[in-house]
């Protein structure tokens, strides 16, 4: 391989990284933004961050199929520094002065973290990404579409198991309803997106 060539692939690698890790951290701090907004259709209750936090893995997985396992693991790690830089940014804003009560009181509304829930958050989210890139890499699916599938879903199970129980145990009743209405949703997301890695396969 000439010089060239090689620049110009690591050109095209480096763009990629660039263009996931953007997308990647974008949908871990959005995700915990919005959370805080509880969606309700028919008989599913769920937050609104449900649709960008489940992406996360689907990228998590691009990467690793379309780049580097590897980097898709150091990923994960720099999403989680990205929630605690997130967390304690936001908790720096409460303890700051505001210009009137309505918008202080709105800020701690919409941005307040309960303890309880940051610690969820942070549990759900290094247990469920790490199932995830550990079952879609280990190499039990010749389909990539497949491994995705059933990696993210594992995940996903994971992920509202341990934030639902860390979150909400001792506090709301009917917890296994809850799990189970967000999973559904979930899964739901992850078969309709499923097949954006037949474009990744084309485009790498």
């Amino acid at each position: 391989m000439s010089k060239e060539v090689f620049k110009k692939f690591m050109s095209q690698v480096e763009k990629k990284l660039m263009t996931f890790t953007t997308l990647f951290i974008t949908g871990i701090v959005v995700s915990n933004v919005i959370a805080s907004k509880v969606v309700k259709i028919g008989l599913f209750v769920f937050p609104a961050s449900i649709i960008s936090y489940t992406f996360t893995f689907i990228i998590s997985n691009m990467v690793s199929e379309s780049v580097d396992k590897k980097y898709s693991k150091q990923l994960i790690y720099m999403g989680f520094l990205a929630q605690i830089t997130a967390s304690l940014l936001i908790i720096l804003g409460l303890f700051m002065p505001s210009a009137s009560v309505e918008r202080g009181e709105a800020y701690k509304i919409i941005l307040g973290m309960n303890w309880r829930f940051t610690i969820a958050s942070l549990s759900a989210y290094g247990t469920s990404q790490l199932i995830n890139h550990y079952v879609f890499n280990k190499g039990l699916f010749k389909s990539p579409l497949t491994a995705n599938l059933v990696s993210v879903g594992i995940a996903q199970f994971f992920d509202t198991l341990v934030f639902t129980y860390v979150a909400f145990l001792g506090v709301y009743k009917g917890l296994w309803g809850m799990i189970l209405s967000q999973y559904v949703i979930k899964v739901i997301i992850v078969i309709v997106t499923n097949p954006v890695f037949l474009l990744i396969k084309k485009a790498k």
